[in-house]
């Protein structure tokens, strides 16, 4: 007997709805699809970030080539040294990589200590980094996690070649890291002090199989260190800054705390491109952290016509040109269940801290954009 199968549509466009080609028409998420029952309507991808509000920030993927080159270091029980930008790197988890990389020896660079305060608390900063990979579905300890700053020191990039040289045993490296995580300035580091060993040449070279070019680097005549291109950051803030707005997105010195205080309606314009309001709770006291370029302004009414009006008079700092109307963001009520110490960041841009008690904040970020609440990032 014939079997019939109804082929469903985005409820905006019309286009047939799949989920193998992100680039291609109709793409959605595979998990929204088995969800959502068939007398429910389905916007595609493109329709639901350009045209509805709170879809959720833009998912990250990987290439097809890139999801191969881990295979191989799966297959080959290489280890993996993960770099990390420590100022933003929480919603830079890739789920096809993560799964991947379960169960492989990993060990974590998180880098730009230096952007941080010196009387920081390093073994939390480490336990911080940890746990995110945790959330992520990566098992990690933070002794597992090396901080580095942005422009390594002999000694710090000595320890790690020790470890790594120790904890490899005798199979290939493959160094991974989002866009922007310092992938470059880290391998400079390396290379530094580098002996090759081997009757081979260190080179950059299409990756086996792939249209990947990666450096390649011999440890011995059996076994090499593979940096690999960065992952995508779509989903971090600078994806929508040109070159000025992102100098002044990215710090340049040792973040400092900024102190507000809201209470119930209140706002706090983070540049022209975001904003957060608390509209549930008890008065709040605030720590921002964010580049000392970027203008923190409280509001106490009318936040949505305050914001705009920066935006046009460019008296708000970053901008951005996705960013010219209230239609440009995507709005999220956050819930604090959570009591003592909290964050809510925005991916690639900044964080708020503030104490738990029972409150809901209201987030606004351009659309696509991801936002994030976890434990503090800082004592």
């Amino acid at each position: 007997m014939s079997q019939w199968k109804v082929v469903r549509r985005c409820y905006n466009c019309g286009a047939i709805l799949q989920s193998e080609d992100p680039n291609a028409e109709g793409y959605v998420d595979e998990v929204v699809l088995e969800k959502t029952p068939v007398s429910m309507p389905v916007f595609c991808y493109k329709c639901g970030t350009e045209s509805q509000y709170n879809f959720g920030p833009k998912r990250l993927y990987a290439s097809e080539d890139y999801l191969n080159m881990i295979r191989d270091a799966r297959a080959s029980d290489a280890l993996i040294i993960y770099l990390v930008n420590l100022f933003s790197f929480e919603s830079s988890f890739i789920p096809e990589i993560t799964e991947l990389l379960r169960g492989l020896k990993i060990m974590v660079v998180a880098n730009k200590r230096d952007l941080f305060p010196k009387k920081a608390d390093d073994p939390h900063l480490q336990e911080y980094v940890a746990h995110r990979f945790r959330v992520a579905g990566i098992r990690m300890k933070a002794e597992d996690v090396t901080l580095v700053s942005s422009l390594s020191t002999t000694a710090d990039i000595s320890s790690i070649i020790n470890a790594y040289s120790e904890k490899r045993q005798g199979h290939d490296i493959y160094i991974i890291g989002a866009t922007g995580a310092g992938k470059t300035h880290f391998i400079t580091a390396c290379l530094r002090g580098y002996k090759n060993k081997s009757r081979y040449a260190v080179q950059t070279a299409p990756y086996p199989g792939t249209k990947l070019r990666v450096m390649q680097i011999p440890l011995d005549n059996s076994s090499k260190i593979y940096d690999t291109p960065g992952t995508p950051i779509d989903n971090s803030l600078l994806a929508i800054l040109d070159n000025k707005n992102t100098g002044i997105a990215i710090p340049q010195e040792s973040i400092t705390k900024r102190s507000f205080s809201l209470g119930l309606g209140d706002s706090l314009l983070l540049g022209g491109v975001a904003m957060i309001q608390l509209v549930d709770g008890k008065r709040s006291s605030i720590a921002a952290y964010f580049a000392r370029p970027v203008t923190l302004k409280p509001v106490m009414k009318n936040a949505e016509a305050a914001l705009l009006k920066g935006i046009q008079k460019e008296t708000l700092r970053p901008i951005s040109e996705k960013v010219q109307s209230m239609d440009d963001f995507d709005i999220f009520d956050i819930a604090v269940d959570e009591e003592g110490s909290r964050d809510i960041g925005i991916e690639g841009f900044g964080w708020i801290n503030f104490t738990g008690q029972k409150q809901t904040f209201r987030v606004y970020a351009p659309k696509g954009i991801s936002i994030y609440t976890t434990r503090a990032k800082l004592l």
